[in-house]
């Protein structure tokens, strides 16, 4: 715990000076806790299967291996041959649930709602790129990595899901709750020298 102490203590103390500069080149970063986070399994290869899940969400399956569909009101994110996130807005995991199921009767899948289990972490600014290196191995580069896709990686030792939201770049990181305090920790040791700004989310 001293240690713990005595490291977030240096990394604040080398942080750049407050002002707009400073800002503008800082990680922007916070939690959009509380979303409805629901783990689909099926089968992609059966079309109807897709199609049901479109009639009750009005989102698509992402069709590519590792991409998103939707926006920030509804996504859903590839995470495996089977296997998918659904998040929505705070309070309508029990919804979406229940509409999966309703729209899925007869198939074999399997709907669960995860969302105490997992937060999401919003990233952005200059530096994201450089931040998230330090800890995830995937190749961000715009070459490699654009907006919509998605991919099952790590940050530091945490496992997450992350995922591109727009070019400026901006990304998410689906996190295992029991590691929210672990990540937020490295954040803030990742960036000692470009600043961190918190983000608030409306609840």
């Amino acid at each position: 715990m001293l240690d713990t102490t005595l490291n977030r203590t240096a990394a604040q103390e080398t942080r750049p000076a407050a002002g707009a500069h400073a800002t503008a080149q800082a990680l922007v970063a916070g939690w959009r806790d509380g979303l409805a986070i629901v783990n689909l399994r099926g089968d992609a290869g059966d079309a109807g299967f897709g199609e049901a899940v479109r009639a009750a969400l009005g989102v698509a399956l992402p069709a590519p291996v590792g991409t998103l569909a939707g926006g920030d009101a509804l996504r859903t994110v590839w995470a495996g041959p089977d296997d998918w996130f659904v998040i929505g807005p705070r309070g309508q995991a029990d919804a979406l649930v229940q509409r999966l199921r309703s729209a899925l009767a007869g198939r074999h899948v399997a709907v669960t709602d995860v969302s105490g289990g997992y937060a999401v972490l919003s990233l952005a600014g200059a530096p994201v790129r450089d931040v998230l290196a330090q800890g995830c191995p995937l190749d961000l580069h715009p070459r490699a990595f654009r907006a919509g896709q998605a991919a099952g990686t790590h940050f530091f030792k945490a496992s997450t899901w992350l995922w591109q939201t727009d070019d400026a770049p901006a990304y998410e990181l689906l996190v295992r709750r029991s590691f929210m305090g672990y990540v937020w920790l490295m954040l803030e040791r990742c960036t000692a020298e470009c600043g961190l700004v918190t983000r608030r989310f409306a609840s």
